[in-house]
């Protein structure tokens, strides 16, 4: 164990906002999504790189609607679903498939997607620091952590305090940047951290 994980101590679940429900794949006969729609909506579906023959993709779950694709590009289905059950492709091979959640009228309805159920961090408070951004712009953080080089860390992802903080329990990362030791090798991760 290195020095600078020994100081890792506390620990936060990483939340990223996704519409995604199916993360861009491989096209497959049958395919599963990734994760559920929170609530009723309809579907976004990209089909990029493919070759497309005569496409059908048919979707089951709380209720069933089919989408023909005769060349690569984004289509809406009509129907609202609450689950999916199951993704049934024919006559699309090669390339990927993505599934996006939209409203009735196209915009993206986010939800938590979990990047880390448990990342060990070095937290601590901050007096209110102001970063500007841009003329007009500013982010106000009161936390800051640190983390390993390697991790997938971004602005906007969501925080939650698992154990060993103090003053927490929600936040989003405002700022990441990464630190070079003496010796120009990237050292580690710092995010800055807003409170809603």
């Amino acid at each position: 164990m290195s020095e600078f994980t020994e100081i890792l101590q506390g620990r936060i679940r990483l939340k990223r906002l996704t519409s995604s429900l199916l993360d861009k794949k491989a096209v497959a006969a049958s395919m599963t999504v990734d994760r559920q729609p929170l609530q009723a909506c309809r579907l976004a579906i990209e089909v990029v790189g493919c070759t497309v023959l005569n496409g059908t993709i048919s979707l089951a779950g709380s209720t069933t609607d089919s989408l023909n694709f005769s060349a690569n590009g984004t289509q809406v289905n009509t129907k609202d679903f609450t689950n999916i059950s199951g993704i049934t492709v024919a006559g699309i091979s090669n390339g990927f498939i993505q599934i996006k959640a939209v409203s009735k009228t196209g915009q993206p309805m986010n939800q938590e997607k979990e990047i880390y159920a448990s990342l060990p961090v070095k937290f601590f408070p901050l007096s209110g620091r102001i970063r500007m951004m841009a003329p007009g712009q500013e982010k106000v953080a009161q936390y800051k952590f640190m983390a390993e080089l390697d991790k997938d860390i971004q602005e906007n992802d969501l925080i939650y305090a698992l154990s060993g903080i103090a003053g927490l329990t929600r936040g989003q990362v405002s700022f990441v940047e990464t630190f070079i030791d003496f010796d120009g090798i990237t050292h580690h991760l710092e995010a800055e951290v807003m409170t809603p």
